[in-house]
């Protein structure tokens, strides 16, 4: 065996132990609680880890789950915020995302490279030597940072794949003894051959709740072949968040034609999570129905049995009895019981759908020039082919949402030929949502156009943004006395483009600047670093995705 193929195999091994044994401590030393459980269905993205809850606190001390060292740290103003990656021995990582702040000893190691790359955004390496942690060592405090809604620890394991592991296989439990609640649940005919109670298109079932295990469907008469999907959730103990399910089985007459469990998944593969839901539905009510069957274009790696692609193939004048057996972390369960009768087909006139000069096919480049806009899908943007419905003139590009998720961003074009040269600097391309609101699109200028990558259908316009960023100081006045002052608050925002990047300068030197978006402000320590002298210069700039540059200037006085 090759020794690279041994030593992977022999990681693996000890993770399988490390699960067994559930050696690893608990990240925070209080009762948990979770608004967030593993695997759990989000926006485009499968949930990585658990989100642990902190009493609505931050501060929390954050202890290593086992021995390690740092191997990553990362600091962003949007997603995990302020996040630690510990390497362990037995070959698992554990990550502790939207953090406060970190121990003494981390946190002057990170500040000394943000003083160095003069940045406050930034992501780490350290060798192992650098940064040794020990099990049960504070390494860090909960906080609220990044794209998080509230305080709490969002904590990840993860495997020597990168892949994210369920914490609870790894001993992190909580109290569960809450049966799953179910929802809804829906029947769908799979293709042009099938229909369910003479109906071509997804059908609700009526549910009786028999006990609080077990609910009852009404039969349906049913052709050729067909899937289901529930809406449902969980629940832990002390809490009313609404989580995500473990396990989920499907059985036809006693046989399993379909299981899928949340114990790992890639990164890579997450963004087959509209792949799993019904997509339409989502996009109408904004909320997801799990399809338990599989789509020819999924790879998620979730699955445990399939027969087939996990749907039911009906014949004509037979009866089943499907049983969707619905599963937390803990074993509690409850069942969907739908009684359905084979039939023939009986030629329901199906819609067609409509056809449009804009047909996006998943292999191949297309581009469509809608005057004076242009458009371009690349192989693999798309999950499937689709026509689009377009049309345009030269203010406004309307693409109607086809209904269908994509997989990566297209491009869209307007001709710079066709903006004055006076507001050209200033042009960019937006979603328009109404008279009040847009929203930015990344946007670039390359080859005499405005391009633009997005994922998002709807009316897209040309928008200007010439006025820069606003800063106004938030404890303090000019010409202030700040000697016992601990840090300077601002408040800065950007009304159309929104923030690119920031920096602050006392006395024509450096000074990091923490910036916190959901409060809009940026945030000086003087802790950091020592000033010499009663007098000082202060001066903050700003800059915004369209160039434009705001600035603050002020004198302030503070004793040594």
């Amino acid at each position: 065996m090759p020794v690279f193929l041994f030593f992977i195999i022999a990681l693996f091994s000890l993770q399988t132990v490390f699960a067994q044994t559930g050696s690893i401590r608990k990240p925070l030393d209080i009762p948990l609680y979770l608004s967030g459980t593993f695997g759990e269905l989000r926006t485009n993205h499968f949930h990585s880890g658990l989100d642990i809850k902190t009493n609505g606190k931050e501060g929390l001390p954050v202890y290593a789950v086992d021995d390690g060292y740092v191997y990553r740290i990362k600091i962003t103003r949007n997603g995990y915020g302020k996040a630690l990656y510990i390497k362990h021995p037995s070959g698992l990582v554990s990550v502790y995302g939207h953090l406060q702040n970190f121990n003494d000893q981390i946190e002057a190691f990170i500040k000394q490279k943000q003083y160095e790359k003069q940045q406050y955004e930034i992501e780490l390496f350290p060798y192992a030597i650098e940064l040794p942690v020990q099990k049960g060592e504070v390494i860090a405090y909960s906080g609220n940072s990044g794209g998080s809604s509230g305080p709490h620890l969002h904590f990840e394991l993860r495997n020597i794949l990168e892949h994210p592991l369920n914490p609870m296989a790894y001993g992190i439990r909580v109290k569960d003894t809450q049966r799953p609640v179910v929802k809804k649940a829906f029947a769908y005919p799979l293709d042009n051959l099938s229909e369910i109670n003479k109906n071509n298109k997804r059908v609700k079932l009526n549910l009786t709740e028999l006990n609080d295990s077990v609910y009852l469907a009404n039969k349906i008469l049913a052709s050729g072949s067909i899937g289901f999907g529930v809406e449902s959730y969980d629940r832990q103990d002390k809490v009313l968040n609404h989580n995500g399910l473990y396990k989920i089985t499907v059985s036809v007459n006693g046989l399993q034609i379909y299981a899928h469990e949340m114990m790992e998944f890639s990164f890579a593969n997450s963004k087959f999570i509209n792949a799993v839901i019904d997509y339409p539905y989502y996009l109408k009510f904004h909320r997801r129905i799990q399809k338990l069957w599989v789509e020819s274009y999924n790879k998620l790696e979730i699955y445990t049995q399939l027969v087939g692609n996990g749907s039911l193939n009906l014949e004509p004048g037979k009866d089943y009895l499907v049983e969707i057996e619905l599963s937390d972390f803990d074993g509690n369960k409850v069942w969907i019981k739908i009684p359905v009768q084979g039939r023939k087909y009986t030629k329901i006139p199906h819609v067609k759908p409509h056809k449009t000069p804009y047909y996006v096919e998943v292999n191949k480049k297309k581009q469509f020039f809608l005057s004076p806009w242009s458009l371009t899908f690349y192989p693999q943007t798309s999950f499937e082919n689709f026509y689009l419905n377009a049309q345009a003139d030269t203010t406004v590009l309307h693409l109607m949402n086809p209904l269908k998720p994509l997989q990566k961003s297209y491009l869209i074009k307007y001709p710079l030929s066709l903006i004055k040269p006076n507001l050209r600097p200033y042009a960019y391309i937006a979603l328009y949502a109404n008279k009040q609101k847009t929203y930015y699109i990344n946007s670039v200028q390359k080859n005499d156009n405005i391009e633009a990558h997005t994922k998002k259908f709807g009316n897209f316009i040309i928008r200007y943004d010439s006025i820069a960023p606003y800063i106004k100081p938030v404890n303090f006045k000019d010409n202030a006395d700040l000697t016992d002052y601990h840090f300077l608050r601002f408040k800065t925002g950007d009304k159309q483009s929104g923030i690119k990047s920031y920096n602050g300068y006392i006395d024509d030197e450096w000074i990091l600047l923490e910036y916190d978006y959901k409060k809009a402000s940026l945030i000086y320590n003087f802790d950091d670093k020592k000033l010499t002298g009663r007098q000082h210069k202060l001066l903050i700039i700003v800059e915004d995705r369209q160039g434009n540059i705001g600035q603050y200037k002020c004198v302030f006085y503070r004793k040594e």
